[in-house]
């Protein structure tokens, strides 16, 4: 009797949390902006994720803002699955949340699950308070003037470099060229960041450009599935070894020797970085 009684006591408190997490928090936090005069709407447990994914489906990954803005205004609420989300373009309101007041504030919930499921909490995306300071405080001697200055240079001759290669290879073809942008892009980012931070030996290497893009192409397209899925913001689900997940682990570890074995070059002398000034590392 009291083995049944504890069964039927646990699977309600499930029910209720559950419950709970889907409707009672996001309907009672949407209600409370609607008492205090903030415009949106409320759609229970998916919120808009629909509508999101609709836009980035129909390549226009910010036609649900820009109409949601035309509609409500500089702020509006809206939910995103179970989270309430408030959004706004009110320069006044992002420097009060930004700057003014931002001991108050803390990076939200939904951002942390997203971007820690790849990131990690470790780094200064996602560390918060004291521990975001002194992330930031590492990593402020390379964003010094001098060193950006001294990285000018470097930046234009790579993007010259890439326009060429683009140039001779459009020549070489008899039929128009056609390239992938978001990859070219990648790489040039990548060859911006390892030439003028790690060197250009490090550049130089066309294997270590091709293992992060595709390491960071996997991850992206599972971090999507999961987020319009909702796995990645459902309490436990969202832990559990499911293929999507395991991918992205693979990912994350695979960038992070890469990018140990780049550092690890650099503390030896084997690559010189661009920049002039106190360096990261």
């Amino acid at each position: 009797m009291w083995l049944t009684i504890f069964f039927c006591v646990t699977l309600l408190y499930i029910i209720y949390r559950l419950i709970k997490f889907w409707i009672i928090n996001p309907w009672s936090i949407q209600r409370d902006f609607s008492r205090q005069g903030v415009p949106g709407r409320y759609i229970p447990i998916v919120g808009e994720i629909l509508h999101r994914h609709q836009a980035i489906l129909d390549d226009k990954p910010y036609s649900y803002v820009e109409q949601a803005a035309i509609k409500f205004g500089d702020y509006y609420h809206s939910s995103f699955g179970p989270f309430p989300c408030l959004h706004t373009s009110d320069p006044g309101l992002i420097e009060s949340v930004l700057k003014t007041n931002s001991r108050f504030y803390h990076r939200a919930k939904l951002g942390r699950a997203i971007l820690s499921a790849f990131l990690g909490y470790e780094n200064v995306l996602l560390a918060e308070d004291e521990n975001h300071t002194r992330h930031r405080r590492l990593v402020t001697p390379v964003f010094q003037h001098q060193n950006l200055n001294s990285m000018i240079s470097s930046m234009a001759n790579i993007t010259s470099s890439f326009l060429e290669k683009w140039r001779i290879t459009n020549n070489e073809k008899s039929s128009p060229l056609t390239l992938d942008i978001s990859k070219e892009m990648s790489n040039l980012t990548l060859d911006i960041v390892t030439g003028c931070v790690f060197g250009v030996e490090a550049m130089q290497d066309r294997h270590i450009h091709e293992f992060i893009y595709e390491n960071l192409k996997v991850a992206t397209n599972e971090m999507e599935k999961r987020i319009y899925n909702m796995t990645i913001i459902i309490p436990i689900i969202k832990d559990l070894p499911l293929p999507g997940k395991r991918r992205i682990d693979k990912c994350r570890r695979d960038i992070k020797n890469i990018t140990l074995k780049i550092i690890n070059q650099r503390r030896q002398g084997l690559t010189k970085a661009t920049c002039k000034g106190e360096f990261l590392l």
